[in-house]
């Protein structure tokens, strides 16, 4: 039985100076001694536990209950993994964060206005003070500004993917090697086109695709900053900046660079003129790679979107998947101690090799897959990273634009869109 302390050691109501002077020493430690020590308590038995809301394809759960069985190793809290298909997990987690409806105590989902969404409504617990204590600065600093709202940050990033141009290496050494700048590129492309080759392939029958040309020029043309303004509703795409990525768009359309029945094709159906040399790159994300055949692949390369400006970025596009903790959540200091251990360079590097993606701690090592690589490569030295349109911008908004860049590519009618997308943004974010 445990021991009480005599009462000239336990401060009482009655005697108010000493109860406020304990108060006030011991309250700003509770959350520490919560954080470190509440969590090894197992006696005799596993008491703690923690549910963590998933949403993993079939070939994903594997890697993560792997994880998941790390930390209750090191930590004694076991791992209830709440796994919901795609649509379902959507549905779901408004239900969670914002009705309070058996919240888990750490849920996954998408970085910039998806968790700004959440952290706006006061939906989630800030992990600043951890994110300071852990100097996680020196180890997400590229992806920060993506997890952040009002100085506050509110997500960890535990997984992302590279954005590029793919291409098939024999068929781009024999016109003179891969491009570094635009000029190249466009260079480049002419000569592809007066060989009887497409130079770019793209599938936007379900629209989407099309958007990383207009995030990729507005990226290398004005960089990060300007780039979240204008997805948020904050700038006119009258704007003579939004009017330059058109204008450079439109070199690329108006030879017919691209595959003229892009409107007929999803972004997989593309892959087999890449590999039969039919069309010479695709831009798309590091996803590409699963679906590449084992004979063909040793052949694809992947280069960097072509420099435009030197003064501005590099900025990748790189849409990252995080973990957050709801403001509802259960075990609040379970939730912490495992946000912590996932912010580890050694469990990113585990998880990530695994998964086929790239981890976001700049300290973590990667596989030896010459592809993801030259992803690894590519964001370690990126300026800052874009979450791709969809997740950058609110749901409305996307709706209403994205098909609207997938038929510039086949109109290529710049005041047409410039005139929609501007009235689309006063729509929806209800701005002049």
């Amino acid at each position: 039985m445990q021991q009480r302390l005599p009462d000239r050691q336990t401060p009482v109501p009655g005697n108010t100076t000493a109860y406020q002077k304990v108060n006030r020493l011991m309250l700003p430690w509770l959350w520490v001694i919560t954080l470190f020590i509440v969590p090894l308590a197992n006696v005799g038995a596993q008491t703690a536990e923690l549910r963590v809301g998933v949403m993993l394809a079939p070939k994903q759960r594997s890697p993560y209950e792997a994880i998941f069985s790390r930390f209750t190793e090191e930590s004694g809290i076991r791992v209830r993994s709440i796994n919901l298909p795609n649509a379902q997990y959507k549905s779901t987690l408004p239900q969670w964060l914002l009705e309070g409806k058996n919240t888990p105590d750490v849920v996954f989902w998408n970085a910039s206005q998806r968790l700004v969404y959440y952290a706006e409504r006061q939906a989630l617990v800030p992990i600043t003070e951890l994110w300071m204590q852990d100097r996680l600065d020196a180890h997400f600093s590229h992806v920060k500004s993506a997890v952040s709202w009002k100085d506050d940050v509110y997500g960890l990033p535990i997984s992302y993917y590279h954005w590029g141009l793919y291409y098939r290496k024999s068929l781009i050494d024999k016109y003179g090697g891969v491009p570094a700048s635009w000029s190249g590129f466009l260079t480049l492309c002419e000569k592809l086109q007066e060989s009887g080759i497409t130079p770019i392939g793209l599938g936007a029958k379900n629209h989407w695709p099309a958007a990383a040309w207009f995030d990729y020029l507005n990226l290398r043309l004005h960089g990060l900053p300007f780039h979240q303004s204008l997805l948020t509703g904050k700038v006119s795409f009258h704007d003579a900046r939004v009017q330059k990525v058109l204008i450079e768009w439109k070199r690329l359309i108006d030879p017919a660079y691209f595959n003229s029945d892009s409107a007929a094709l999803d972004w997989h159906e593309v892959l087999p003129f890449l590999y039969h040399k039919k069309v010479a790159f695709t831009l798309m994300g590091n996803f590409v790679a699963t679906a590449l055949p084992p004979d063909v692949a040793p052949d694809i390369g992947f280069m960097p979107f072509p420099t435009m400006k030197n003064s501005v970025g590099p900025f990748e596009e790189a849409p990252l998947d995080v973990l957050m903790v709801p403001r509802r959540a259960q075990h609040p200091a379970h939730a912490l101690k495992f946000i912590q251990f996932m912010a580890r360079a050694d469990i990113q590097s585990r998880l990530n090799e695994s998964l086929g993606f790239l981890p976001p701690n700049k300290s973590s090592s990667v596989g030896n897959d010459a592809l993801i690589r030259s992803g690894a490569d590519l964001l370690r030295n990126a300026k800052g990273v874009a979450q791709y349109f969809d997740r950058d911008t609110v749901p409305a908004f996307e709706a209403k634009a994205v098909p609207l860049l997938a038929a510039f590519v086949r109109n290529g009618n710049a005041k047409e869109l410039s005139d929609k997308l501007e009235q689309a943004r006063q729509e929806v974010f209800g701005t002049p």
